[in-house]
């Protein structure tokens, strides 16, 4: 007796029983099959995640969109430059005409910067109000070398220039030289020049030494710097702004930041500036405005919750967040005996993504601290009690929901700890995978904890 020959499948029904075999091997008790259905899940989570990513990212263009549009208004980021004297000359034959360049032998600015916020739609933006006293004196000795050297001064034309990035807000409107007033007029705005004060009556020409005082303000957002035109330069700015970011060139020589705003100085010589007080407009070695420019030292106005920018932060742990929060439900179905379904899970796992969403709707009308809180204890109140609805075990859904706002809990002090968000991010992991070796020590065995 022969055996029977068994049909060969065709590939279609070999793929067909495959699936089948996967699918069984999947929804049954194998607790690698029911990591891996949730390892699927988890990278098919990303495609909301991604989603919510999007939003945060069209919102920053709105957000962009609104400060360029009050920073048009109010004032840009601003760069003082000046004082500084300009004194025109010609060639002893009168062949050509130039302008030489004196800078101040000491420059003194004291200034104090007050912040606000102004509103465009939902977005807040900084700007400020900047107010500054300078001194500045000022040798011409260097000035009558040129007149040793063929060159003829035209003392009468000589200005005394300032120069302000963006000049729509300006107001200054007389400088003391030595104490006699002159007024500020326009000037051709360029990147050293905004303002000039002609110098016409103050009798340069019979002078060793020449001061003057004035006092300006103007508004601006974002950053404010200043050139340290001085053979010694000294500044000192106060600010009711509780976090400053010095940048530039120079950083301060002392500094004070504390809730109630921040203090700073600076004394800078011009050793490392990398260009002269006198600049006879002739010399191929003049430096080019962009270079005076890159020579200043200043502050930028940071805001340091900003909720666009947190959420960002916060979606970047989006992965990380799910794979734990379904290890954490697979940890449960092991102990409670109940096997949720694929779609349960998927569930779960789209009110974690809505938690991002929710973040960040609600930050925009109050506060990101605020918005975290009442987003987090939505999304882990749904989750225990959906826990709960599943294995109807009340002890099972609190301590479903407890570790869950543990894990927001720990999520919302990475996002505090910005400079070393990266140490306790890996602390915390490791402490999350000891306590996850911990409760599944006997799994192997028949009766897992």
């Amino acid at each position: 007796m022969t055996d029977a020959v068994q049909p060969l499948l065709s590939p279609a029904s070999r793929g067909a029983h495959f699936f089948r075999l996967l699918r069984d091997y999947l929804a049954g008790n194998s607790l690698v099959g029911r990591a891996l259905m949730l390892a699927v899940l988890t990278l098919l989570l990303r495609i909301p995640l991604g989603m919510v990513d999007g939003v945060i990212t069209d919102r920053q263009s709105y957000q962009s969109e609104a400060i360029n549009n009050v920073r048009d208004s109010w004032g840009r980021a601003q760069t003082f430059v000046g004082p500084m004297i300009v004194l025109p000359y010609t060639a002893a034959t009168g062949a050509w005409t130039r302008a030489a360049t004196l800078l101040p032998e000491k420059l003194t600015i004291d200034g104090k910067v007050v912040p606000e916020q102004r509103r465009r739609g939902l977005f807040s933006v900084t700007v400020y109000t900047a107010a500054f006293d300078v001194v500045a004196e000022f040798q011409t000795k260097a000035v009558r070398e040129l007149v040793a050297d063929g060159r003829w001064i035209d003392w009468s034309a000589a200005r005394l220039t300032l120069g302000l990035s963006d000049v729509k807000s300006i107001n200054a409107t007389v400088v003391e030289v030595d104490g006699q007033p002159v007024e500020w007029i326009p000037d051709t705005p360029t990147a050293l020049s905004s303002l000039q004060a002609p110098l016409t009556s103050a009798g340069l020409a019979d002078r060793d030494t020449v001061t003057v005082r004035f006092h300006v303000t103007f508004s601006g957002s974002g950053a404010l710097c200043l050139v340290p035109l001085g053979r010694r330069t000294e500044a000192s700015i106060a600010s009711s702004w509780p976090s400053p970011s010095f940048m530039g060139r120079y950083l301060p020589t002392s500094q004070t930041v504390d809730n109630d705003g921040f203090s700073a100085k600076w004394s800078i010589s011009y050793l490392g500036r990398g260009y002269g007080q006198l600049w006879d407009g002739a010399s191929a070695t003049d430096p080019a405005p962009r270079s005076v420019v890159e020579s200043a030292f200043g502050f930028t106005l940071l805001n340091m919750v900003d909720a666009y920018r947190e959420t960002d932060r916060a979606i970047k742990y989006g992965v990380m967040f799910i794979a734990l929060t379904l290890a954490t439900c697979l940890m449960f179905e092991f102990v409670g005996g109940t096997r949720p379904s694929v779609a349960q899970y998927g569930l779960i796992g789209l009110s974690l993504c809505v938690f991002y969403l929710l973040l960040l709707s609600l930050s925009e009308q109050i506060g990101f601290g605020l918005a975290y809180l009442i987003s987090a204890a939505a999304v882990a109140g749904q989750a225990a009690i959906y826990n709960w609805a599943l294995q109807h075990h009340r002890a099972s859904a609190v301590a479903f929901g407890a570790i869950l706002a543990g894990l927001y809990g720990g999520l919302y002090g990475l996002l505090q700890l910005e400079d070393v968000a990266l140490l306790a991010g890996s602390l915390l992991l490791f402490a999350v995978l000891s306590l996850a070796m911990w409760f599944t020590r006997n799994l192997h065995r028949g009766t897992p904890i």
